[in-house]
C-alpha cells in the first residue's frame, strides 16, 4: 500500500490503482461545465426553499420549553468546563 501511495514514481510509467484524491479530474467542455453549474444552482435553491418552508411551519415553542433547554444548555457547558480543567484527563 505504501508503494501505492508514493509520489516518487516516473510520470512516463502506466499509472495503476491511484486513491480517489490522487487522480487526476476529467476534463469537462464549458457546455458541461454550464450545465453543471445550472444543475448545482437549481439543487441550492430548491433546498434553500425546502429549509425555508421547515422553518416557517414549525409552531412557537412554549416559553417552558425553551427555559427548559437554555437550562440543560447551562448544565452541560459548566459539565463540559469541570472535565476540560482536569489536567490529568486530556
Amino acid at each position: 500500500m505504501a508503494a501505492v501511495l508514493d509520489d516518487d514514481q516516473d510520470p512516463k510509467e502506466p499509472v495503476g490503482w491511484q486513491p480517489v484524491w490522487k487522480r487526476p479530474r476529467p476534463l469537462k467542455s464549458e457546455a458541461a461545465k454550464t450545465v453543471g453549474l445550472r444543475r448545482q444552482r437549481l439543487r441550492l435553491r430548491d433546498a434553500g426553499r425546502r429549509s425555508l418552508d421547515a422553518s416557517q411551519s414549525r409552531r412557537p415553542r412554549s416559553r417552558q420549553s425553551r427555559i427548559g433547554n437554555a437550562a440543560g444548555r447551562r448544565d452541560a457547558r459548566a459539565l463540559s468546563r469541570v472535565r476540560r480543567s482536569y489536567g490529568w484527563l486530556k
